[in-house]
């Protein structure tokens, strides 16, 4: 007799971001299993074409750069989710999730204590630690206080809790002194991301970029709070090697504005904001440059897990990672030697790691990130470790 399993997520389809790259490649996965009964409640998409047994939540539109009308938003997708959850989760069905929209954790939880089903979590956010570090809410402040308290026994009412990294392992933990915490790094199948030269990307081109023998860096992905693109900017200020680099900044959040801001002020023609990419056109923006720029900001270790990272090794390009020693692809880059890696506590000291991957990549014979992608990052193995915690519990 097959296990009916409900996958309930904002994003399901690679087309949307990165969460929804990853659900879909879940939801296919799980669709394949024979002792598996498959249904998806998801945030429709009119843009998309429908998935066999979905279940799909309308939703307002909403800016999310403006806090009040993200937080209407979540209130009102969140009761959307809470109605089709309850209608069709039954007693003894599983239940797997991620940690969007941010009410779906709070709706499963109380849910839990009506209908007896089982609950597997998969955190790609921790709540309200997150909100501490994008600034947004002071650990001082009685509301974190009482935040914490309820999210704390949130995250501790999961059967099975699954992270994407060590230090976001620790992490929950504390959070709810369980040992129910698996490892599964973020995946990614490396035939969806195509691998060029530079002379042959078509971003670069527009750039005059193509044939420049300058090292280019970039940042591609969610121009947010939490990237600590602030600190790498005035980075690019100290260098002494700037006159031969050249950095892009690809992307959209809510930090936009004073990138552009910031960019304008430092004058420099080698250093763009180049706008939005279409995740049709993932692959070209990752592979407009010689190295990629992975950042987390001061006070994110075990809050986040840079997806970008992984697609990045897809692409074969070497890593600059700004992050704590103790975070999962800080720690990654050293050990499979692809990239350079620097805290983000010192603006002095990420110039000078700067300087030293601009006259290194000349001289350097790093591994092959694309190979240790497949060796180590595989899909198939980050599916295997999935199903066998489903059917553990």
């Amino acid at each position: 007799m097959s296990k009916r399993i409900f996958l309930i997520t904002e994003y399901f389809d690679a087309s949307q971001n990165t969460t929804g790259y990853l659900f879909e490649k879940l939801y296919q996965s799980f669709l394949k299993q024979d002792d598996l009964d498959v249904f998806l409640i998801a945030k429709q998409d009119n843009n998309l074409p429908e998935k066999p047994n979905a279940l799909y939540v309308k939703h307002p539109e909403a800016n999310k750069k403006k806090l009040v009308s993200r937080l209407y938003y979540e209130f009102a997708i969140g009761l959307k989710f809470l109605y089709k959850s309850a209608k069709y989760i039954k007693k003894g069905d599983l239940v797997f999730t991620g940690t969007t929209p941010i009410f779906l954790l709070l709706i499963m939880y109380v849910l839990k204590k009506f209908i007896d089903f089982k609950w597997i979590l998969l955190v790609h956010d921790v709540f309200p630690e997150n909100l501490v570090a994008a600034k947004i809410i002071s650990k001082r402040n009685i509301l974190y206080k009482l935040l914490k308290n309820l999210f704390d026994r949130i995250y501790a009412s999961a059967d099975q809790v699954i992270v994407i990294g060590k230090d976001m392992q620790n992490l929950v933990h504390q959070k709810t002194s369980k040992d129910n915490i698996t490892i599964v790094p973020n995946w990614i199948n490396e035939n969806d991301i195509f691998v060029e030269k530079k002379n042959n990307n078509t971003l670069l081109t527009e750039l005059s970029w193509q044939n420049d023998t300058d090292v280019i860096f970039q940042f591609f992905g969610n121009i947010g709070r939490v990237q600590g693109l602030d600190v790498l900017l005035q980075a690019i200020e100290k260098m002494k090697e700037i006159d031969n680099a050249k950095f892009i900044f690809i992307g959209n959040g809510s930090y936009v504005d004073t990138l552009e801001r910031s960019i304008k002020k430092l004058n420099r023609k080698n250093i763009v904001y180049y706008g939005e990419l279409d995740q049709s056109k993932k692959s070209i923006g990752l592979n407009a440059c010689d190295i990629s720029i992975v950042t987390l900001a001061e006070g994110m270790l075990g809050l986040g897990v840079p997806s970008k990272a992984y697609y990045t090794m897809a692409a074969d390009k070497l890593i600059f990672a700004i992050m704590d020693k103790d975070s999962e692809v800080y720690q990654m880059v050293n050990e499979n030697s692809i990239g350079w890696t620097v805290e983000p506590y010192n603006i002095q000291e990420i110039a000078d790691r700067l300087d030293l991957a601009v006259t290194e990549i000349k001289t350097k014979k790093p591994n092959s990130p694309r190979k240790v992608l497949i060796d180590k990052y595989s899909e198939k193995s980050a599916m295997e470790k999935v199903l066998a915690i489903i059917r553990s519990v």
